[in-house]
């Protein structure tokens, strides 16, 4: 009897363990994903028109390298934003602890890319002569931080070392 009193117990704790990481993450974390993957949208669409409206053949290069880099944080932050949608609506608790492993070290993966991706776009944008290129790079920078916002509260929020 006494043994099945110490099973119970420790039953009941592993089962407060594991839902205690249950809905980590709700529908609204994804919607300010989708908010700032919008703002990003509109964003991408004025570097697009950078591109395309320069007279001449093509544009300068510091402006194609600030399509790519943008191109590539966005590509990035919406792989997160979809991780985040899963661990938001996922309903087995395994299930989520797999995409929560995934989240964090995308999340983690991402701000440390972030760092080279804006040492790049600093040093091609300190050359650059195009005013538009140059004004809309600061836009670009501004809302970076907000992605790295967002994605140091997603890994505050799934904890430091999921397991």
């Amino acid at each position: 009897m006494r043994y099945l009193g110490v099973f119970v117990i420790l039953a009941s704790l592993v089962l407060l363990t594991k839902s205690a990481t249950a809905n980590v993450l709700s529908p609204g974390d994804y919607e300010n994903f989708r908010n700032l993957d919008l703002k990003m949208l509109s964003i991408g669409d004025d570097i697009y028109g950078l591109v395309t409206n320069q007279p001449g053949a093509h544009a300068p290069d510091c402006v194609i390298e600030l399509a790519f880099k943008f191109d590539e944080v966005q590509a990035d932050l919406h792989g997160i934003g979809t991780l985040v949608a899963l661990a938001a609506n996922v309903t087995d608790q395994a299930d989520e602890l797999r995409v929560i492993r995934q989240l964090s070290l995308a999340s983690r993966r991402f701000l440390e890319q972030l760092k080279y991706h804006r040492l790049i776009l600093n040093m091609v944008m300190s050359s650059c002569a195009e005013k538009d290129a140059m004004a809309k790079s600061q836009e670009v920078s501004q809302t970076w931080s907000d992605a790295a916002s967002l994605v140091r509260s997603i890994i505050k929020k799934i904890g430091a070392n999921p397991q």
